[in-house]
């Protein structure tokens, strides 16, 4: 490793202006881009930290201002967390350093609203200062293209510091300025950092998913690998007040192919290859209201393989209308969702209705989840049966009403009747 030369961040009194608090405007820019396309990726190195250590016994200041130019981690300015500084890059390859102390464990985040100019192209790159040996350690780093904001992220443990730096990789601008904001949080889910696609957790074509978004700023990417093409269930449900969304793009290359909105659910059909998923909020962020995503092969088919009751009066039989379940004051729907190929649909959200229109309550309605196979188990409590129609079986006549069950799971449905028991009175022949 080839040392820097030594440059302990210690500032006379006219040191540069500390940084400023997040306003308002920086968040909401972030905001409204997040529809905004996705820049192509690129395939670069990080520029001048391959080795990269500094002096040993380097101790960071915490609090301390700038002392000369940031141009490397040796004199990188100090920025307290949750807030925002800007500067500018005077020249293609020049760089700018910066560092935070992390007070607690918690995630660190570090967005960049670059120079509003398709020539130029600022990257964003994070490291971990280790202590010990003075060496800068990658954790993440940004690549989109001209005009894009950069953002990366890792978990920190209390104690922890890491540099943050900023890189003219195509082009600068002397006179406008960027801005980086550097944020903590205290509450990040275990998906984390997954700030962007180079972050993005890997998801099978099943997965149903509960996390968070832990501040305004936060992005949670998944890359989804799909074997085969299919139709895919997509949707986001969530308490959070701000504007949720799902956004699904076919390569990182513009803008999304499809988007889902909270509380709703959508299906795409995907051919096979690779896709990226983003959640993020388009204003407002409640980082302890959680979000469940679910991503799934869309049902294509219901099979009922029973339906089970209380009281020892299941069973299927002929009332005279046909063979059908017999059910008492309970019903325990059992079946099985399949997406075209006959694959069983885990995940699945089921909802099964029971019509019973001869009794006070013309219909009872419960709903469920299918499993790792797609089969599925719902009960749904009944009111007792009027007993309108009656059959005798030579023992004794039953009554009974005529009533049915309506199952729904994605575009998928089926139903059939059913026999709704009342009573039997003892009269053989």
């Amino acid at each position: 490793m080839k040392p820097l030369v030594a440059m302990l961040l210690t500032v006379s009194s006219a040191a540069a202006a500390g940084p400023a608090r997040l306003d308002e405007g920086l968040v909401r820019s972030k905001q409204q881009s997040g529809s905004a396309a996705m820049a192509p990726a690129k395939d670069i190195e990080a520029p001048g930290i391959s080795g990269i250590a500094l002096p040993h016994g380097f101790v960071p200041g915490s609090g301390m201002g700038l002392q000369g130019p940031n141009t490397g981690p040796g004199t990188a300015q100090y920025l307290d967390l949750n807030t925002q500084w800007s500067d500018t890059l005077d020249a293609q390859n020049a760089q700018g350093w910066y560092y935070v102390y992390v007070p607690a464990n918690g995630k660190v985040t570090a967005f960049l609203q670059t120079v509003g100019n398709t020539s130029i192209d600022y990257d964003l790159y994070l490291y971990k200062f280790n202590p010990v040996d003075g060496t800068l350690t990658p954790q993440a780093q940004s690549f989109y293209a001209p005009a894009h904001y950069e953002q990366v992220s890792t978990t920190a443990a209390a104690g922890d510091y890491y540099f943050v730096m900023v890189h003219a990789y195509q082009g600068a601008d002397p006179v406008n300025p960027y801005t980086l904001a550097v944020m903590y949080s205290n509450t990040p889910d275990s998906d984390e950092p997954d700030d962007n696609p180079w972050q993005a957790r890997s998801l099978s074509t099943a997965v149903s998913v509960t996390r968070t978004l832990d501040n305004a700023f936060d992005e949670d990417w998944r890359v989804l690998t799909v074997a085969q093409q299919n139709t895919f269930a997509f949707s986001l449900n969530t308490a959070a007040t701000g504007t949720y969304q799902v956004q699904i793009f076919s390569n990182p290359h513009g803008t999304p192919a499809a988007t889902v909105s909270k509380n709703t659910q959508s299906n795409y059909q995907l051919p096979a290859g690779t896709w990226y998923v983003r959640v993020l909020s388009l204003d407002t962020v409640t980082p302890g209201t959680p979000y469940t995503l679910r991503i799934g092969a869309a049902a294509s088919a219901i099979t009922l393989t029973s339906v089970d009751t209380n009281g020892g009066y299941g069973g299927y039989l002929d009332y005279g209308a046909g063979n059908a379940w017999r059910v008492y004051r309970t019903a325990t729907v059992n079946g099985r969702v399949v997406d075209k190929f006959g694959n069983g649909v885990p995940n699945a959200p089921v909802t099964v209705v029971v019509y019973t229109p001869s009794t006070y309550q013309s219909q009872s309605q419960a709903s469920g989840v299918s499993g790792a196979d797609g089969f599925f188990s719902v009960y749904v409590n009944l009111p007792a049966a009027a007993g309108r129609y009656s059959y005798d079986n030579w023992v004794s006549m039953h009554y009974f009403d005529l009533a049915s069950v309506s199952i729904q799971a994605d575009v998928a449905s089926t139903s059939t009747v059913l026999y709704h028991f009342a009573y039997s009175i003892y009269q053989p022949h």
